[in-house]
């Protein structure tokens, strides 16, 4: 019994802290985790004061909750938590008492802003998906007639005697297979994935060392923060490679363009628990993530832009991104961006111990 009650507040969406009679943090759900930014190793004993603070302070409530054996809850809260990211929740303590952790408080968190988070990232990635695969369709459709043109072009070019003549059907056939290179970036990789087991941080090194000097000559700094905690994820390098590159190479680019004084990117890896990626259960998921410091993505463009042929680049083919959505599909994942001038993030989602989409 106690191990499955273990395993049901392990599952739990909202966040359990479990107090004792100091208010030192003794237990977190990975929720918890999640949503105040920290681990168990680096909470455990930790005063809540040292987790999160309220203005105006609340602190007296969880004394009161402790020493009078009630229960409070706060609507709409919002807490500061450390290196001033801010969170909006509803909270509700309870006190308790059990042989093994002697007298305290359960304080149970619902991050707010994360619902509401989720629901417009399922709304934009439905929007998306149709979209895209009306894209694919038409791509499909545009390509069958493009090697019927070429081929006629080339028996043309044959028959006919006139340089002049000839010309024109070579503009014919380079036309198409430029087409062709087009239609066929925009329907992304055409090779089966090779997935195996690999280190997360082995395709981030191979993506740095790539763009390394290229960073450098633009005068862009490069800087990582990984988390050693990551485990093999099954996964296709190649694949996985350009996935990244690519959001390396839209952020360099865009700093460039903005030219921004000091302008930064930084690779970020994180476990994220009890993530949403689509209508079917939470997941434990690796989060990769680009961040830079440039102007931000257009407002008119938020909705759009992984959307093929969609660009904020003044000489962007707009396929990047449509690319990138793909690849993270086929790991069975997704992408989502945040953006603000000053800092934009793009984020890759894979699940933790699921099989890969073929």
């Amino acid at each position: 019994m106690e191990t499955s009650i273990n395993n049901y507040i392990t599952e739990l969406n909202t966040g359990i802290l479990v107090l004792d009679e100091s208010l030192k943090t003794q237990y977190l759900n990975p929720s918890a985790q999640s949503i105040l930014d920290t681990s168990l190793s680096a909470s455990h004993n930790k005063e809540l004061k040292e987790l999160f603070y309220e203005e105006p302070d609340n602190y007296e409530n969880f004394l009161d909750c402790l020493n009078q054996r009630r229960e409070f809850a706060k609507i709409d809260a919002l807490l500061f938590l450390k290196g001033g990211k801010k969170l909006f929740c509803d909270y509700h303590i309870k006190p308790f008492s059990n042989d093994y952790y002697g007298e305290g408080l359960i304080l149970e968190i619902l991050n707010k802003e994360y619902s509401s988070q989720i629901k417009e990232r399922l709304r934009t990635q439905t929007n998306q998906e149709v979209t895209s695969a009306f894209i694919r369709g038409l791509a499909h459709e545009i390509k069958n007639p493009l090697s019927g043109i070429r081929g006629s072009a080339q028996l043309l070019s044959q028959k006919l005697s006139d340089n002049g003549l000839k010309e024109y059907t070579q503009v014919i056939i380079r036309e198409t297979d430029r087409l062709t290179s087009l239609v066929d970036n925009i329907l992304g990789p055409n090779r089966k994935p090779a997935f195996e087991s690999q280190n997360i941080h082995l395709v981030l090194e191979n993506v740095i060392s790539l763009t390394k000097q290229d960073l450098i000559d633009n005068k862009i700094y490069l800087s990582k923060d990984y988390d050693p905690s990551i485990p093999h994820i099954n996964l296709d390098i190649y694949l996985l490679e350009q996935c990244i590159l690519n959001l390396v190479n839209n952020s360099k680019e865009s700093l460039i363009e903005a030219e921004v004084l000091s302008p930064e990117i930084k690779i970020v890896t994180r476990i994220i628990h009890q993530e949403i990626l689509d209508d079917g259960p939470k997941k434990t998921v690796c989060k990769i993530s680009v961040i830079d410091n440039g102007l931000g993505i257009p407002e008119d463009l938020k909705d759009s832009i992984f959307f093929p042929m969609i660009s904020s680049k003044v000489n962007g083919s707009g396929l990047g991104l449509s690319i990138t959505q793909g690849i993270a599909s086929q790991h069975n994942g997704t992408i989502s961006y945040e953006s603000q001038p000053g800092r934009t993030e793009f984020s890759i989602l894979i699940p933790l111990g699921i099989e890969s989409n073929n």
